[in-house]
């Protein structure tokens, strides 16, 4: 065997092992990135954390037994990895912008008031399909499931996430009062 020869096996070899540690680094990274700990560490989500906390799916609220989930489980679409990967690239620059620059609207009560409304941009109904595989049987989801009324899962269930009380508990953190609450508009 010649002197490159061997350098090239060598050398495949190293490259093999560093793209290997580098691969399990960033999938270690992804996964600690996903965690709600992570997401919550930044002043503007501090918020939506402690609301996820008691809400629902949150692990200090799970009386009812529903499954516990984090951000990502609802905020990331789960249909393929390249889907995951892409949003939580454009999803985590997004908030980086707002935490380093402002954006306009990381301190801002009425854009978080108003982001709501567009959930079905940024939560992904197929995750709740995905969990909730098995629906309870009851008249609401039968109307769902024949078309009789329109509409998804957080028609319904606009709370599931953050709770009933997730408005309240923004107004609380930014400190304003007199934005009328989703929450009133359905009771």
């Amino acid at each position: 065997m010649t002197e490159k020869t061997k350098a090239f096996i060598l050398g495949g070899i190293v490259g093999i092992v560093v793209a290997g540690v580098g691969a399990l680094i960033s999938a270690q990274m992804i996964e600690n990135t996903a965690e709600p700990e992570f997401c919550g560490s930044c002043h503007e989500m501090k918020p939506m954390f402690e609301a996820w906390e008691t809400g629902p799916h949150g692990p200090l609220g799970n009386k009812r037994g529903a499954i516990r989930a984090g951000c990502a489980d609802c905020h990331l679409p789960h249909t393929s990895v390249l889907a995951y990967l892409i949003n939580k690239a454009k999803f985590g620059t997004n908030d980086a912008i707002a935490h380093y620059f402002k954006g306009g609207y990381a301190d801002d009560l009425e854009h978080w008031i108003e982001k709501r409304k567009e959930r079905e941009h940024y939560v992904f109904v197929s995750n709740c399909e995905r969990c909730h595989v098995h629906l309870p049987d009851n008249v609401m989801h039968e109307k769902l499931k024949s078309g009789e009324i329109k509409g998804d899962c957080l028609t319904c269930h606009w709370y599931v996430g953050h709770g009933f009380d997730f408005e309240e508990k923004l107004r609380e953190f930014f400190g304003k009062k007199g934005v009328k609450s989703e929450e009133e508009g359905h009771e």
